[in-house]
């Protein structure tokens, strides 16, 4: 019955889950690590090889490019890697899962990993962390093979496997002043909304190495201990490391997690009620208050769909938490939640904050505008790399501004607060269009906060000569 029941809540699970990935490759592609993946990729696909140097990760970059010469040039198509690499993580939690505990074990495994809060955040990148988590979950299952048959072949694969992580690993020196989230709390977050349930998983795991079974080896609990370990050490001391390297650990942590949950389900169905519910009730109406924050403070003007989903996701989990009968309804509820919640960030929260994206903005405006190699120029706006994959171009950095001015039939990307110069010398340029942009990639409360974001975001502006 445990089984039947599992794979009904994770057909659905994983259905709605990859519908919301899906979904999340129709945003801008904002100006970080992935725009640098994307302008580049698109540029070796145009000119035959890549274009500059980069400290990007060969696989990577091949992947993307790869990708393009396949499905087009365009955004959509580099997220199939990457996809790819999350469904040959989840294939090979699920295969490590079955061997070590079981069925049920493995379809629940599957089941948390595809609703963990990082796999959604994940998704929308184009950085390393999916490739990781496959080559380093590939290698988990591929050792534990060959422990329980001792077939060298497995070995063989195992030491591939590494060889990934190692290749595929991006190593840009400013990382780690980019990302300075503590990644064992970064762990803590974004495995929500399973995370209570691997807190007790990791307590149960220690004491039974600390007090194991004479009847059984721990030879399995030590070594998924110690995969989820070392992705926090590589974090720790790598300095170049990035937030999401610890990702590597979430495929072994749903092993852990579902391992434990279905040998208490399986003991006592009961297991999980009583505090342990009135916990993740309080944690869930916590996020609920969280969420209602970002959709109606942060972006008040227009919220009405935001709104309609948020109110969609908390009458279905209160029904669940007090009125429903459903069996297993803690392990429901969390799958309601993630999926719930990431509709709504996905539909309403993260395209409002790509509205500040001003580069990729002005870029699809340049495209349209017809955009042509050497006539898109930057006045003292850098070269954005979504500026460059948006428009198709390359785009060409200028400091003369009496060179600049002379120029006709050209487009230049520059500063709101410097159209009154240009339009002092050149009165028949043309606004094709303008934006806001917020250039930091981590969030700030100030940005977020209406009555402060002018004064963290600037102005940019595309107009044409």
């Amino acid at each position: 019955m445990l089984r039947k029941d599992l794979l009904k809540i994770t057909k659905w699970g994983f259905g709605t889950a990859i519908l919301i990935w899906m979904v999340g490759w129709l945003m801008l592609i904002p100006e970080d690590l992935s725009a640098q993946i994307a302008a580049l990729a698109a540029e070796t696909v145009k000119g035959g090889g890549v274009t500059e140097d980069t400290g990007i990760s060969a696989p990577i970059l091949s992947l993307s490019v790869g990708s393009m010469r396949i499905f087009g040039i365009n955004q959509l198509s580099l997220h199939i890697p990457g996809f790819i690499a999350l469904l040959f993580s989840l294939f090979c939690t699920y295969r490590l899962t079955r061997n070590l505990a079981g069925p049920e074990s493995a379809v629940l495994s599957v089941l948390i990993l595809a609703t963990a809060q990082a796999t959604f955040l994940v998704n929308n990148e184009l950085g390393d962390a999916s490739y990781l988590a496959a080559c380093y979950i590939f290698t988990m299952w591929q050792v534990n093979v060959y422990i329980e048959n001792k077939r060298f072949i497995h070995l063989l694969f195992g030491m591939a496997g590494i060889a990934g992580v190692i290749f595929v690993k991006n190593t840009f020196p400013d990382s780690a002043s980019q990302w300075p989230t503590d990644p064992l709390l970064t762990l803590l977050i974004t495995f929500s909304p399973w995370t209570i349930f691997l807190i007790l998983a990791l307590v149960d795991l220690v004491q039974r190495l600390t007090f194991p079974n004479h009847d059984n080896t721990p030879r399995h609990e030590l070594t998924c201990l110690i995969a989820i370990v070392m992705p926090f050490i590589f974090s720790y001391l790598n300095p170049f490391r990035a937030t999401f390297d610890v990702y590597m650990a979430y495929p072994v942590a749903a092993v852990v997690t579902s391992s434990f949950m279905i040998r208490r389900l399986s003991g006592d169905p009961d297991t999980f009620s009583g505090l342990v519910a009135y916990v993740h009730a309080v944690a869930a109406y916590g996020a609920l208050a969280l969420l209602f924050c970002l959709v109606w403070f942060s972006f008040p003007a227009d919220n009405y769909y935001g709104l309609i989903h948020f109110m969609a996701l908390l009458s279905v989990l209160t029904w669940l938490i007090f009125f429903s009968a459903v069996r297993n309804k803690l392990i429901v509820g969390c799958v309601v939640f993630a999926i719930g919640a990431n509709l709504v960030l996905t539909t309403y929260f993260y395209p409002n904050i790509y509205e500040y994206q001003a580069a990729a903005k002005l870029g699809i405006l340049a495209r349209a505008n017809g955009a042509k190699q050497e006539k898109l120029f930057s006045y003292q706006a850098g070269t954005p790399y979504s500026l460059r994959f948006y428009s198709g171009v390359q785009v060409t950095e200028v400091d003369d501004f009496g060179k600049l001015v002379e120029m006709k039939n050209c487009l230049v990307y520059t500063h709101q607060n410097l159209i009154g110069e240009f339009r002092a010398i050149r009165p028949d340029l043309k606004i094709i269009g303008s934006s806001e942009e917020y250039p930091r990639r981590i969030l700030d409360f100030r940005f977020l906060d209406p009555a402060t974001r002018a004064s963290y975001t600037t102005s940019k502006v595309l107009i044409q000569l």
